[in-house]
């Protein structure tokens, strides 16, 4: 008596999944696109949480302190449009480089 763990067993599901497989032919262009269609999906999001800014990881810190405030940072199109200091954002850099100072 051999002692196998009880997911590598073979349940009544399986056998009919993978012998759906093995023996009908029409099932492998369905199962093909699932398995392409899943496989994209797990790349884009590997994509997008490696090279997007907006998704974190590290809780710890905080990336919009990093953000430069003096230039735009991802815009798509820009159409007559001037960037001038904010005021506002302007005192508040300065209260933060304050407390950082304290």
């Amino acid at each position: 008596m051999r002692l196998t763990p009880h997911y590598l067993t073979r349940t009544p599901f399986y056998k009919f999944a993978f012998g759906s497989v093995k023996t009908g032919k029409e099932v492998w262009p369905l199962v093909t696109i699932v398995t392409g269609v899943g496989c994209m999906a797990v790349s884009a999001l590997t994509y997008t949480a490696i090279t997007k800014t907006d998704v974190v990881f590290d809780k710890k810190t905080k990336p919009w302190l990093n953000v430069p405030l003096d230039r735009p940072t991802q815009k798509l199109v820009t159409i007559n449009q001037t960037y001038k200091d904010i005021p506002q954002l302007k005192v508040m850099s300065e209260i933060r480089e304050m407390e950082k100072q304290q």
